[in-house]
């Protein structure tokens, strides 16, 4: 696997060079490490690259798995490693396709060291296409959170009242009162005001993303 060649996509550009001279110093032989969707896909017909590791959010546009299933549409057979700041994908868009069979989903802040990263990429060069779980993934308290959920965590960080969620989702504001109740238990926010359980529902949010307050 030593000369496996492997692509990195990141729009952020002292990431994407900080991983990548890392990478090489783990003896990985990184081809190419680019920051758009459309350099990414070009550098694909260009190099043939054997694993590909992509962050989740790459701006305006297509995101990294949009681009991970265009690698895959081209290369069946290519190692999909999404390294990303999000705990959960369903974080970043609830709309967002699932990930190709057998990628790996990593989060930034849970990895230990790049050696483990580059244990990973070898992982998805040898079966590109086994059924993971990663060990920080089983821990996460966002697994056991429906895509509904997940939606209204979002409102509540975007600071919509259980008023506006019910009018934008056709349903009573019992009903999300409900869910909001479900979501405290899954995440063990304690019963407290409204108030109260809706700045640690944001934080829990902002938290999965990534992103303290």
């Amino acid at each position: 696997m030593k000369n496996a060649r492997i692509i990195i996509v990141e729009d952020d550009a002292f990431t994407r060079t900080t991983l990548a001279e890392a990478l090489k110093h783990s003896g990985l032989n990184i081809v190419a490490a680019v920051g758009t969707a459309r350099e990414a896909i070009a550098a694909q017909s260009e190099l043939s690259p054997d694993a590909a590791v992509l962050d989740l959010d790459l701006g305006v546009g297509p995101t990294g798995i949009d681009v991970a299933h265009a690698f895959r549409a081209n290369n069946p057979d290519i190692g999909i490693v999404m390294l990303t700041s999000f705990r959960d994908p369903r974080l970043a868009n609830p709309n967002l396709p699932p990930l190709p069979p057998g990628a790996i989903f990593l989060n930034k802040r849970e990895l230990e060291s790049v050696a483990a990263l580059a244990i990973q990429i070898t992982a998805v060069l040898v079966n590109p296409h086994t059924r993971r779980l990663m060990p920080w993934a089983k821990r996460s308290t966002f697994t056991g959170l429906s895509s509904t959920q997940i939606e209204i965590m979002r409102a509540v960080a975007d600071g919509f009242t259980t008023n506006e969620i019910a009018k934008q989702r056709g349903v009573t504001e019992q009903a999300v009162e409900k869910t909001v109740a479900r979501i405290c238990a899954n995440l063990n926010i304690p019963k407290s005001s409204d108030k109260n359980q809706r700045v640690q529902i944001v934080r829990a949010f902002f938290h999965g993303a990534g992103r303290e307050i």
